[in-house]
């Protein structure tokens, strides 16, 4: 019984703490949030290099040949798209727009082109690498 109510308890409190908002959401609004979310997208491109380059390596292996050539081709996709999924954070109209506000300026902003800038480097690293075209 104890575990029962312990359970039905849990599910309660996990539930109604999931319709809660964040904290201060208000004050995340506007150029931080737009960041954020850039940040997120870069980082993924980074997870996306670093797997593709995984399936190359994986592949280059030959321990399973038919699936081997797809991984590597793959890979290969993964790691060109990386890259221009990052130009295209940098590129996008939700960029423009926080520059032409005034939020180039900002430390946010800064580090958003410094985090751009080291996830390119390591993606050109792979490319060379890997010898990706």
């Amino acid at each position: 019984m104890k575990k029962m109510t312990l359970l039905l308890a849990s599910i309660a409190l996990l539930g109604i703490g999931t319709g809660v908002g964040p904290l201060h959401a208000e004050e995340h609004h506007g150029a931080a949030m737009q960041l954020h979310h850039m940040h997120l997208v870069i980082n993924h491109a980074v997870t996306m290099a670093a797997e593709g380059s995984n399936l190359v390596m994986l592949g280059e292996m030959n321990m399973a040949p038919g699936t081997d050539e797809e991984a590597v081709e793959h890979g290969k996709a993964q790691i060109r798209e990386a890259k221009q999924l990052v130009k295209k954070v940098l590129a996008s109209k939700a960029m423009t727009e926080l520059h032409e506000k005034g939020a180039g300026e900002s430390s946010e902003m800064a580090y958003t082109h410094k985090l751009a800038e080291a996830a390119t480097a390591y993606i050109d690293q792979l490319i060379e690498m890997h010898a990706v075209k």
